[in-house]
């Protein structure tokens, strides 16, 4: 098997296996936990906060689903028994695995076809592709904003908390904030040169 082969089925593999895992910690945590708020606020959260940021382009597609489920239950929108909201968080919870599944497959194998000079979200009409373009730009420059408002924020709540938590927080700046500034090089990067290929072809 090719290693582009292997890839395809390992990094998406890895990418859900690290989301359960932090899905699990903050359970895990909280037994042991269970009477110290402070140290679960800061510590069980940090590995799904910073995997957002891994997954910063996928973050982006849920994040109006999410925020409509959260208006929702906020205005009484969404009344529902105890059975029936456990099957929607179940399945939510799928959704959201298969999607870094698929998103990751799909980053692999884009990866791969762009070293070949082709893509899988190039398109033939001029104006989807310099929106596609437009869209990537507008991401990567949103990916970066994130990092600063971000890294800005949680700089402010570490001084704000008691110094146990000063570092941690600062682990969710700094990795964090990596994170989000290489999608925001990539996309932005991306965007730019798709925008400058396509303009360069010769009109049909």
């Amino acid at each position: 098997m090719k290693p582009i082969n292997r890839l395809k089925y390992i990094v998406p593999t890895v990418q859900v296996l690290l989301l359960v895992a932090a899905g699990l910690w903050p359970h895990i945590l909280g037994k042991y936990c269970d009477d110290r708020p402070e140290v679960i606020d800061g510590y069980a959260y940090a590995p799904i906060y910073i995997l957002v940021k891994v997954n910063f382009p996928l973050a982006i597609a849920w994040f109006p689903i999410f925020s409509s489920l959260t208006w929702a239950s906020s205005q009484s929108y969404l009344r529902l028994t105890s059975g029936a909201e456990a099957v929607v968080r179940a399945v939510l919870d799928l959704a959201i695995v298969s999607s870094v599944a698929l998103f990751w497959y799909f980053v692999v194998v884009e990866t791969e076809k762009r070293r070949r000079g082709a893509s899988l979200i190039r398109f033939k009409s001029r104006a989807l592709e310099t929106l596609k373009g437009i869209v990537l730009i507008a991401a990567g420059v949103g990916a970066l904003a994130y990092a600063c408002w971000d890294g800005h924020r949680l700089f402010l709540l570490a001084q704000l908390n008691a110094s146990s938590l000063y570092w941690i927080r600062m682990v969710y700046a700094v990795v964090g904030g990596l994170f989000l500034v290489m999608w925001a090089i990539l996309l932005i990067k991306v965007g730019i040169k798709d925008l400058v290929a396509f303009v360069r072809e010769p009109s049909a």
